[in-house]
């Protein structure tokens, strides 16, 4: 079974692209990792007819909020990410077209969109975030565990 997950990555992703595990591109998470027994091409497919991906799709404004610590034992490091809404809105659309194609989720309700501060990077409270890109990635590629391949993309307009 497949197991994929949908981002807004901070830089440009294509399709194609891949990296390790470890070093994931800063990125927001709209759609939690998913298994499914959908392929890839069905999925993006699915997602390319979101309204908001793709069709007149344009990029989300934001800008870095509050520090926080995720994880089961709050020892993750983040950034929470302050917008008008627009991301709790294409979250729910896709969220919508993907359960609508029988692929089963279990979204958060919780959800509190964010970018993991990493070695190589982080937002801080007040930058401003332009999410130029949804990007659906393969948690299971055939370069194995500690890959990730970049499916499909999107380019959002300004």
């Amino acid at each position: 079974m497949a197991r994929f997950v949908v981002v807004l990555p901070l830089v440009a992703l294509t399709e194609g692209d891949d990296f390790a595990a470890a070093r994931w591109p800063l990125h927001v998470t709209l759609v939690e990792p998913f298994p499914t027994s959908l392929g890839a091409e069905e999925v993006a497919a699915v997602l390319g007819s979101v309204d908001g991906i793709g069709r007149e799709a344009r990029a989300l404004h934001a800008r870095g909020g509050e520090p926080a610590m995720f994880g089961r034992r709050h020892d993750v490091p983040v950034t929470l990410v302050v917008d008008g809404g627009e991301l709790a809105a294409l979250r729910g659309r896709t969220i919508a077209a993907l359960q609508h194609a029988g692929v089963e989720l279990h979204p958060r309700p919780d959800y509190r969109p964010h970018v993991t501060r990493k070695d190589h990077g982080r937002v801080r409270p007040g930058d401003r975030i332009v999410l130029g890109t949804v990007a659906l990635v393969d948690l299971r590629p055939p370069e194995g565990a500690h890959h990730r391949r970049v499916v499909a993309a999107w380019p959002l307009g300004t």
